[in-house]
């Protein structure tokens, strides 16, 4: 089936990524295993799944049974109309990766006094973006300006972690430039986390203002990320006019000797707090930074 190279479900995947027509959850079932099963004695390769010919009451179940769905199997799902796509979480490891991420940028929230009830994490729930369509990601981050309605009509976060295997690190770009463009630049900044071997790499990925050189260049680039903070449009970005682009790239490489610091290159990684927050800093706020030694905390026992 041909799709939009730059936008489509299958933009990205892996060469060996398994495309299965839908009849039943049960053989769904199988085909998760089946990645499991790799995983249990590979570091990399496919973790995903591209499901034809679903129907509502399927994506719906996909959506809010994730218990059910796969047999407690751990996923994130996505679709678009009658095509999903669905990754595989191969190990507890990947969920670490995030959840580690999260509590290091939760420490630096709380050490300016912000209150708990201003930092809504909403873990791996699902946004139906646009018609049609519905994504979800590891982890998000709203404000409070973006759900004063309750958990349950929550805006669209400003924040985004999506967390794959090395094989996936195409596929995850592709995911952040989705998560830009089917919110009209609402979600601000997207955060992948990849673990090749011996290795655990963080990108940050965000839109370049509208006034930018198209195509972006190389020079545009860098004279972006030379800026101090390096904020995204806080404005919004219709998926036409967006450029999306990494802007940050921090890698942590296990140590060769015991009892050593891993060996973290690129840090910091900045988030401006008027990106994260949707608004200006106050006395006492200002931007989240994760320093050397965070990522050194972060990653000490995930190697």
């Amino acid at each position: 089936m041909p799709q939009d190279n730059d936008s489509g479900l299958m933009a990205g995947l892996p060469e060996n990524h398994i495309v299965h027509s839908f009849s039943r959850l049960e053989l769904l079932k199988l085909e998760a295993e089946k990645i499991l099963k790799w995983f249990e004695e590979n570091d990399d390769g496919n973790q995903w799944i591209v499901v034809l010919g679903l129907r509502k009451p399927t994506i719906e179940k996909l959506t809010n049974d994730h218990h059910a769905s796969l047999g407690g199997i751990t996923y994130r799902f996505q679709w678009e109309g009658s095509m999903g796509l669905i990754k595989v979480v191969p190990s507890d490891l990947y969920e670490s990766l995030t959840d580690r991420f999260v509590d290091i940028v939760k420490l630096k929230i709380s050490a300016m006094n912000i209150p708990c009830e201003e930092s809504l994490w909403v873990g791996s729930k699902t946004y139906k973006l646009a018609v049609g369509k519905g994504r979800e990601g590891d982890q998000a981050f709203l404000p409070p300006p973006r759900c004063s309605n309750g958990i349950r009509n929550v805006g669209r976060p400003t924040l985004v972690v999506e967390t794959g295997v090395s094989e996936s690190l195409p596929r995850l770009r592709q995911d952040a430039k989705k998560w830009f463009a089917d919110s009209d630049g609402e979600v601000r900044i997207v955060i992948i986390i990849t673990s090749p071997a011996k290795r655990i790499m963080f990108e940050k990925w965000q839109l370049a203002p509208p006034n930018s050189p198209r195509p972006l260049t190389r020079s545009a680039i860098l004279s972006l990320t030379s800026q101090f903070p390096n904020a995204p449009p806080s404005s919004t970005q219709p998926a036409s006019l967006q450029q999306a682009y990494c802007a940050q790239e921090v890698e942590v490489h296990q140590s060769e000797v015991d009892g050593e610091p891993h060996v973290v290159t690129g840090a910091p990684l900045v988030l401006p707090f008027v990106t994260v927050y949707d608004r200006l800093p106050n006395t006492g706020e200002s931007d989240i930074v994760l320093q050397k030694r965070d990522f050194e905390r972060m990653t000490n026992l995930l190697f």
